[in-house]
């Protein structure tokens, strides 16, 4: 199998179409599957003179082509062109110049822009001497491709809030405090999104909204770097949680946090740190950290442990549910009522462990600890409690 390339223009490959030297729906492709906002952005792409990735053709012997790679982004092409669909100039990052032909077809585009669009060129790769097996073959190895997570798609926003929490993972990596001292590798850069919503939640100093990817990617997107005192908080958090595990009594014991636990001691340990409590409060919120993750994990044992209903609950939120924000300002309730309680020093302050302390008075009364610390937290306004 041989490959000849050439890079024809968008009107010249829109002809070929048309004139069905190119076949878009050979018998091995699929149908034509594109949402109309994908088919936009590509749109967007080519206007904004942006790279798209080639197409693979398989030549006949009557020397028409097979589509075998680049059928959904031919055929959207064409449909543009044949203006069955009109531009969307909002499309992020918004371009000034694209938005103000949001809403036009291709034949209202003022020529200059008509003629730029056609005049685009895209790679094109043709197979020929090829025997019988090797156009499938190519075509199963050139649609099996990784997906990406959204961590690795946010890694493409060059920017200094992605260095910065790059910088963070690798300190962490150097220093030795992710690498098997929590319950997940960093297959799919997950440190990375652990870390960026840890961080985004800092500088929200609150719990009340819910971290989702579109929001962690609207933060990079804009492009702004996380204030230093922030990225120097989630260092000092990171520094007393994940150095604590690698130390100390229990550190054999296999605890080691999840995504959700993880998140959970950060953002403490990082209210911790804005209310300069990190250095005071540190014997108490390790000793709590312990407690529950030993639970999590010995879960045969947890039953004779005081608080039972509380640590089950700690579980249950830290398994599913994970991100929703009940879950978030439960785990963390918890965690502070813990830590209250384990806080024989008395050297923890502040109004969120006062009412952490009076948490236990409250579930103490009642059947259903679920709902009660709920009602609890939203008389609280637990999750915006105690970040400054």
């Amino acid at each position: 199998m041989r490959f000849l390339s050439q890079d024809p223009d968008i009107e010249t490959i829109v002809r070929r179409i048309e004139d069905g030297e190119y076949d878009l729906q050979p018998d091995f492709q699929r149908g034509e599957v594109w949402t109309l906002q994908k088919k936009r952005r590509l749109v967007d792409s080519i206007l904004r003179g942006w790279h798209v990735p080639p197409v693979h053709l398989v030549v006949g012997e009557d020397g028409r082509s097979d589509v075998l790679d680049g059928q959904q982004r031919l055929t959207a092409i064409r449909d543009f062109v044949r203006g069955h669909f009109t531009i969307d100039g909002k499309i992020d990052p918004v371009d000034a110049s694209i938005r103000e032909l949001n809403g036009l077809r291709y034949a209202q585009l003022p020529e200059v822009i008509a003629r730029r669009f056609r005049k685009f060129t895209i790679r094109v790769f043709e197979l020929v001497d090829y025997t019988p097996d090797e156009p499938h073959e190519l075509f199963f190895r050139l649609n099996q491709p990784t997906s990406l997570t959204e961590a690795e798609k946010r890694n493409a926003f060059v920017g200094d809030a992605r260095n910065q929490v790059r910088e963070l993972v690798d300190w962490s990596t150097l220093e030795g405090l992710l690498t098997d001292r929590v319950g997940f590798s960093n297959a799919r850069m997950a440190y990375d999104d652990m870390l960026a919503r840890v961080l985004v939640t800092i500088e929200a100093r609150s719990l009340d909204a819910k971290v989702t990817s579109s929001l962690v990617t609207a933060r990079y997107r804009s492009g702004e770097r996380f204030a230093d005192r922030d990225v120097a908080v989630l260092r000092e958090s990171m520094n007393l949680v994940l150095g604590t595990l690698g130390r100390g009594p229990g550190t054999s014991d296999g605890i080691r946090p999840n995504k959700a636990t993880l998140h959970t001691w950060l953002c403490m340990g990082a209210q911790l740190a804005l209310t300069d409590q990190g250095m005071e409060s540190s014997s108490a919120f390790v000793k709590a950290m312990r407690y529950l993750e030993l639970a999590r994990w010995n879960r045969s044992s947890a039953d004779r442990l005081p608080g039972q209903e509380e640590v089950s609950l700690f579980q249950d939120r830290s398994t599913a549910r994970v991100a929703d924000v009940s879950s978030v300002v439960l785990r963390d309730l918890i965690g502070w009522m813990f830590m209250a309680r384990l806080d024989v020093d008395g050297r923890v302050r502040g109004p969120k462990h006062s009412a952490a302390a009076q948490a236990w008075d409250r579930v103490d009364h009642e059947s259903d600890v679920e709902e009660s610390l709920l009602t609890y937290a939203n008389r609280f306004n637990w999750g915006g409690l105690g970040w400054a």
